[in-house]
C-alpha cells in the first residue's frame, strides 16, 4: 500500500500520530531501524516539534504542530508497558545530523542516554566504526510479523507480503547484530554530546 503524505497529513499531523497509537498498541513486538532521525517513540517534545514542523512545511498541510507534538508524546506511553518487546536500532548519523538547534539536540541525546538504561526497551547504536554485513539503505519499522512501514519523502509504504516482512526481519537482525547496546551505546551518545559542547 502506498499512502502519500499530503493525503495522510491533510487533517494535520495529529491525526497520523493517533493512527500510530492504535498500531503500536496492538503490536506486541516492534522493531525500528532509523538512518537519519531519532525514532518518534524516543523523541523529546522539542525534537518532535522540529520534525513535525518540517513535515508540515514540506507538504504544505494544516499547521497543527502543537497538537501533533502532544499526541506524539502520548504515543510514548507504549514504552512503559512491560509485555511489549520494543527494539530500536539507529546509526550514529542519527545522533550527529543537525536537524534542530544544538540545545534541542543536547536534550534529545540526554533523553536517549536515559532510554538506553530502560529495562522495557532495547536501544542499539551502530557506530561509524562498526563492521556491517548489511547496508543501512533506509529506515523501516516492523510490527510483529504482520507489516513493515517504510517512509519515503513523498509517501509511506505498508508492506504485508510474508516474504517482504521476512526479508526486512532478516535485515533488521543483521543490522542489530552490528549495534552497540547498554554502556557502549551510552558511550557513543555521550561522545556526540561532548562534540556538541
Amino acid at each position: 500500500m502506498y499512502a502519500e503524505w499530503r493525503r495522510q497529513l491533510g487533517a494535520g499531523t495529529s491525526a497520523r500520530q493517533r493512527a500510530s497509537i492504535a498500531l503500536e498498541a496492538n503490536a506486541s513486538h516492534i522493531r525500528a531501524f532509523e538512518t537519519t532521525v531519532i525514532p518518534g517513540l524516543l523523541q523529546t517534545p522539542d525534537y518532535a516539534r522540529n520534525r513535525l514542523a518540517q513535515s508540515i512545511a514540506r507538504h504544505g498541510v494544516l499547521d497543527d504542530v502543537d497538537e501533533g507534538v502532544r499526541v506524539r508524546m502520548q504515543r510514548q506511553e507504549v514504552l512503559y508497558r512491560p509485555r511489549k518487546r520494543l527494539h530500536f536500532v539507529m546509526t550514529e548519523a542519527v545522533l550527529r545530523y543537525r536537524l534542530c538547534p544544538p540545545e534541542v539536540m543536547v536534550g534529545q541525546l540526554d533523553r536517549l542516554v536515559a532510554l538506553c538504561s530502560m529495562s522495557t526497551i532495547h536501544v542499539g547504536i551502530i557506530g561509524f566504526g562498526a563492521e556491517l554485513s548489511e547496508s543501512p539503505k533506509h529506515g523501516f519499522w516492523i510490527f510483529d510479523d504482520q507489516r513493515v512501514l517504510v517512509e519515503t519523502i513523498g509517501a509511506e509504504l505498508t508492506l504485508t507480503q510474508p516474504q517482504e516482512i521476512a526479508l526486512y526481519g532478516q535485515v533488521f537482525d543483521r543490522l542489530a547484530a552490528s549495534a552497540s547496546y547498554g554502556a557502549e551505546a551510552r558511550r557513543l551518545i555521550t561522545q556526540v554530546l561532548d562534540d556538541l559542547g
